[in-house]
């Protein structure tokens, strides 16, 4: 999540039950948003444990799959839990109108498919949501949002698939199904933080290792581009990052644009010689990173980037979409292994293969173990807190979980923070035909569910 928060501070593992304010001490972001986490994570894990992986309540399940007809079938209204998250459809719809899926696949009426649900969570700000922000105030935005996003999707069945029938699809469901859309091992990042170079001079003394930056950060790594990488070039599909200062929260709505201008409604945070990401709504519920282009001048309100927009417009973007709709700020300019604004990830274990970010800040992408490879998803990232009082970094070692301000040999491999999906079977569609495969539970107490006392 792309916020201005502080720090991310809930660990399920620590098994904290609740946050407790104390008076006269300063109030901070972090403790009302664990707090908040703490209970939505006792909340989905009495669900999960309660209903099951996925089921939707007897005489009001929600997501109903209809037949194929005209390219597109009927989805129905109602109730649905995954992993314990409440997904509400409010009303009838259909596979091609859903409001939070733009452009999904075309349908065949003769292919077979696997019809799921992908539920995630998305951040919201007063950037896509104007009625966020409270306007007596003038202008400023307060807090943000999330949103459960549910889409309903189609993975199309071949070869021996075609004889899957929803009993054998809920057999397969971890191993073979969502290990499609969701790898086991989305990359692996440890983090650091060295010394400026080594001092050939006796006289001289070599600066500590310490995060060295003048301001309190959170540092976010994220993947731009996905894909694997080789053992042999080490780099098949140009798996790539970026990463900001500000965990990306410096972003712009775009009020117009030609050629290369852009009208933006802010400039703070913005400056010349930095890169820029491009996007809109649509490419971020799909899934795609937005493009990234040179700021080379602001006159205004007015970016000057290079190369033009209509080069950089994405062929997914339809024609009925606003393309870009925002500017997202990010700071890896200064980086001398740059390839179209972002950074190409290498493996490695060894002194060369640490990458600099800045401020004494290095990052190492982890090769798996044994024959497994990594599979790096756009979208996913790390957090990295810095700390000027302390000269920490937050991330735990392997002989602590505290932060600490580490030369890399003891820091703990950590798997992506997020965006973390959740996958539930609804049908199988066989000719354009329906297999239900949604499961119900029943309500503790049917007797009562109709009682007003």
């Amino acid at each position: 999540m792309k916020g201005d928060f502080s720090r991310d501070t809930f660990d399920p593992h620590k098994h904290f039950r609740r946050v407790l304010q104390q008076q006269g001490r300063v109030q901070l972001d972090a403790d009302a948003n664990e707090q908040t986490a703490i209970l939505l994570h006792y909340l989905q894990t009495l669900a999960t444990d309660l209903i099951g992986p996925y089921a939707g309540p007897k005489g009001s399940a929600g997501f109903e799959v209809g037949e194929i007809k005209d390219g597109d079938f009927s989805i129905g209204k109602g109730r649905y839990y995954v992993d314990g998250i409440l997904c509400e459809n409010d009303a009838d719809t259909t596979y091609q109108e859903q409001k939070d899926y733009p452009h999904p696949l075309d349908l065949k009426k003769d292919a077979s498919y696997l019809v799921y649900l992908d539920v995630w969570e998305h951040h919201v700000t007063a950037l896509e949501h104007d009625y966020i922000r409270e306007k007596a105030l003038g202008g400023p935005d307060t807090a943000s949002r999330t949103k459960v996003v549910y889409q309903v999707k189609v993975e199309t069945v071949t070869g021996t698939d075609t004889t899957s029938t929803c009993k054998t699809i809920r057999n397969d469901w971890l191993d073979k199904w969502v290990s499609l859309w969701q790898p086991a091992n989305r990359g692996l990042l440890k983090i650091r933080v060295n010394p400026q170079e080594k001092m050939l001079d006796p006289c001289l003394v070599a600066p500590d290792a310490k995060y060295r930056g003048p301001e309190n950060q959170l540092y976010r790594i994220e993947i731009h581009a996905g894909g694997k990488i080789s053992e042999s070039a080490n780099r098949v599909s140009e798996p790539a990052f970026k990463w900001s200062r500000d965990n990306g929260t410096v972003v712009s709505k775009v009020l117009s644009f030609s050629g290369k201008e852009l009208t933006v409604g802010k400039i703070l945070g913005f400056e010349p010689g930095s890169w820029v990401e491009l996007s809109n709504e649509e490419q971020e519920l799909r899934g795609e990173p937005g493009c990234l282009a040179k700021l080379l001048r602001i006159d205004g309100n007015r970016f000057i980037i290079e190369p033009e927009i209509n080069q950089l417009k994405p062929e997914e973007i339809k024609n009925n979409e606003i393309w870009p709709t925002k500017v997202r700020r990010w700071d890896q300019r200064h980086d001398s292994d740059l390839t179209g604004g972002v950074i190409p990830i290498k493996e490695g274990k060894g002194e060369a293969d640490w990458i600099k970010i800045e401020h004494g800040i290095e990052v190492l992408f982890v090769p798996a173990a044994g024959e497994i490879s990594h599979q790096y998803r756009s979208g996913d990232y790390w957090l990295i807190p810095a700390r000027v009082a302390t000269g920490y970094i937050e991330w735990p070692s392997e002989k602590s979980e505290e932060g600490v301000s580490t030369d890399g040999e003891n820091a703990s491999a950590r798997e992506p923070f997020g965006i973390q999906h959740h996958y539930a079977p609804l049908a199988v569609l066989t000719n354009g035909k329906p297999e239900n495969c949604r499961c119900q539970f029943q309500p503790i107490d049917s007797d009562c569910k109709n009682s007003r006392t």
